[in-house]
């Protein structure tokens, strides 16, 4: 039997930018949703999914039923502090090697799909839902007068380049899921709590006593 292993990662949520709050006042979505076309994960999915749509095979491959994570956003501005925000602890109850197979749980639940399960009839988030955060290749195609709609097309292809690469999505449970008004952490608090500030690009394991 695999033993479980621990996870720490990050995302960018969409109060992270001021086009994510004009996001957030005009559709009246939670603050700490990720801010891409794909939400990645998504925690708003019936059953929390999480993805290699972002990391590709650094993250998700690595993940088995089980396994914890413990979501953090990126540094930045929240609540009139600076730091990290704690929003998710997610379990993994289920592994899927395609998003098709994880796309016929779903739907075997009476589930909706979640945003980052690429198939088809499952359509990207609207542009004016996202933190609008175009990888370079797509502004650079797009330009700067931005055509809302060419630009997701654009910025949805190169997630379902990466779900063809890399097809692991991973439905969770959430242990716990704060995506309106997280408690942020304080550099402070990071060193007291991992002895360090991490590094969350490729999510190392932690040890049980720090999720």
């Amino acid at each position: 039997m695999t033993a479980v292993s621990n996870f720490l990662c990050s995302y960018r949520p969409l109060a992270a930018s001021a086009i994510g709050c004009m996001a957030i006042r005009s559709h009246g979505l939670p603050p700490f949703i990720d801010g891409s076309c794909r939400r990645e994960p998504d925690f708003q999915a019936d059953a929390p999914s999480v993805s290699a749509l972002c990391r590709g095979s650094k993250f998700a491959p690595r993940l088995w039923p089980g396994d914890r994570v413990a979501y953090l956003t990126c540094k930045g501005r929240y609540a009139g502090h600076i730091g990290w925000c704690l929003v998710a602890l997610l379990t993994v109850k289920h592994r899927f090697e395609s998003h098709a197979a994880a796309a016929d749980w779903y739907a075997a639940q009476g589930y909706g799909l979640p945003s980052n399960c690429i198939v088809r009839g499952n359509n990207p988030q609207p542009y004016d839902r996202t933190n609008r955060r175009l990888p370079a290749d797509v502004r650079a195609r797009v330009g700067v007068a931005t055509d809302s709609v060419r630009a997701v097309r654009l910025w949805n292809a190169t997630y379902a380049a990466r779900a063809r690469d890399c097809s692991v999505i991973l439905a969770c449970r959430a242990d716990f899921l704060e995506l309106w008004h997280p408690r942020v952490l304080s550099c402070r608090d990071m060193i007291s709590i991992f002895g360090r500030i991490p590094v969350t690009q490729n999510p190392p394991k932690i040890t049980q006593k720090r999720i």
